[in-house]
């Protein structure tokens, strides 16, 4: 593990990345931590936020040994390919809406990646990024609360950028791809890393200021679900029904065969074809 500043690769460089984001307003991305190898950014995150880092810390690693995804499984990360890396906020929100930072950071990402790459992202309810019907991305939003108020909330983004399907696993090969795969291109990570800073900066700051509602609007025209039929898997319970919408707290709203709806905060979604 080291923490040079420079990845020695010519498509990932942090001295690049801070020289993008300095002069500018950005509160996210002021500090730039860089980590070869780690377990998880999110894992090296939240202990830098619990030891009180300050607000828009980033941690980017080469790699990961213990990439998380949600439900505890894991990520993908192997070196030199994708991004992975963790932003440390603090937002004066109510843990009740701290979904709103993961559709937030979806939002940021998908239109990230198509300024860098006009390659037609999707977003997936909750957090995946989808392109062509396949996983290109994640977003993992973990939070330190107390009743009333979130301490501080860690966004992991981990974008499958130069990925090849001979590195990928059998068993997931016919579900995710990448960047590189979808397009035929090799993309630089810096430039990647940096717009999707940006749009976090751009996004958060309209939340903090003027509220959920245009992070919601947003979402909902960059979703690749709502108004289709999905199959959603809660635990050992499978609902079907119409996605119609997501109410303000991020909740994804089931319309279920019996027209009732269902509010889902958390599951598996897969599109019905």
């Amino acid at each position: 593990m080291k923490n040079n500043g420079i990845i020695e690769s010519h498509d990932l460089s942090i001295e690049e990345i801070k020289n993008s984001l300095s002069g500018s307003m950005c509160a996210v991305g002021k500090k730039i931590i860089f980590l070869e190898t780690v377990d998880s950014t999110n894992t090296h995150a939240m202990e830098l936020a619990g030891k009180g880092c300050e607000e828009g810390t980033v941690v980017i690693a080469d790699a990961q040994t213990g990439g998380k995804g949600r439900l505890g499984r894991k990520w993908l990360s192997p070196a030199g390919k994708n991004i992975y890396m963790s932003i440390v906020l603090r937002p004066h929100i109510p843990p009740r809406n701290a979904a709103i930072l993961t559709l937030m950071s979806a939002v940021s990402c998908a239109t990230a990646i198509k300024k860098c790459s006009s390659i037609p992202v999707t977003i997936k309810w909750p957090n995946d990024l989808m392109v062509a019907g396949k996983k290109i991305g994640g977003i993992l939003t973990e939070i330190k609360a107390d009743m009333d108020r979130i301490s501080y909330a860690v966004i992991g983004i981990g974008i499958n950028v130069n990925l090849n399907p001979m590195d990928m696993p059998a068993e997931i090969g016919s579900t995710m791809t990448s960047i590189k795969h979808h397009s035929g291109d090799v993309y630089p990570r810096t430039e990647i890393a940096v717009e999707i800073l940006k749009e976090t900066d751009r996004w958060y700051s309209i939340l903090l200021n003027t509220g959920k509602k245009p992070i919601a609007d947003e979402w909902m025209l960059l979703s690749s679900g709502i108004g289709r039929t999905v199959k959603v898997t809660v635990g050992d319970t499978v609902f079907t029904g119409v996605a119609e919408s997501i109410d303000e707290e991020g909740m994804l709203m089931l319309r279920l065969p019996d027209n009732s709806i269902k509010k889902i905060n958390s599951g598996d979604v897969a599109i019905l074809r």
